[in-house]
């Protein structure tokens, strides 16, 4: 099977530069990193996506069960769109009617760059299929925007995009700063510099 092929790993990462990848690289699935502590924080501090998307937790597989069969691929593709925007601000003050304008407009610019990488990831996933990698999973960063509200917060639990819908790495507990570096790739995390959005694809 041509699952091992560099030729098809190389076309995938150049699918993926062409779509609007900032970064696109193969690495060794044992690059990427899992810590359970990485899932803690999609509660603390409580994340808007926990219990109210069905890709997020406690939605998704445990990061025990995610390990299982993380451990059964070799390869794949870990990829960036940087955003035109750095991370909010991080403050210990209470958060009022004046500040959320200026969240909702910073949030909005993020969506943006998420829906480019979610594309990005969904199409690299989709075409690694049809090149043989026929175990290939999408992850993307950041919880599902492909609906405003969740079917999850109107009592049903059947996804409306369930062939695009994808769990962020984050929620399976994967470490996407030691990923990246593993990758050789940077992260900028709370800091003036553009945030970059990460995805995986995981190949085989």
């Amino acid at each position: 099977m041509g699952v091992s092929s560099t030729d098809n790993g190389e076309r995938l990462v150049k699918l993926a530069l062409d779509s609007g990848a900032n970064a696109a690289k193969i690495i060794d699935a044992s690059c990427v990193v899992l810590d359970h502590r990485i899932r803690m924080k999609c509660q603390i501090p409580l994340c808007s996506g926990y219990n109210s998307n069905l890709t997020c937790p406690p939605f998704t597989l445990e990061v025990d069960e995610f390990a299982k069969s993380l451990e059964m691929y070799r390869s794949a593709i870990i990829l960036q769109v940087e955003a035109d925007v750095n991370s909010l601000p991080k403050s210990d003050k209470k958060i009022g009617e004046e500040d959320y304008e200026e969240i909702y407009h910073v949030h909005c610019k993020h969506d943006k760059f998420k829906e480019t990488l979610h594309n990005i990831v969904t199409l690299v996933e989709s075409e690694a299929f049809k090149s043989g990698y026929y175990l290939a999973i999408g992850l993307g960063g950041g919880r599902c925007r492909l609906c405003s509200v969740c079917v999850i917060q109107e009592g049903k639990k059947v996804c409306r995009h369930p062939f695009s819908a994808r769990p962020p790495i984050e929620a399976l507990g994967i470490d996407v700063k030691r990923t990246c570096e593993n990758a050789g790739l940077e992260l900028n995390l709370s800091s003036r510099e553009n945030v970059k959005w990460t995805g995986i694809v995981l190949l085989e």
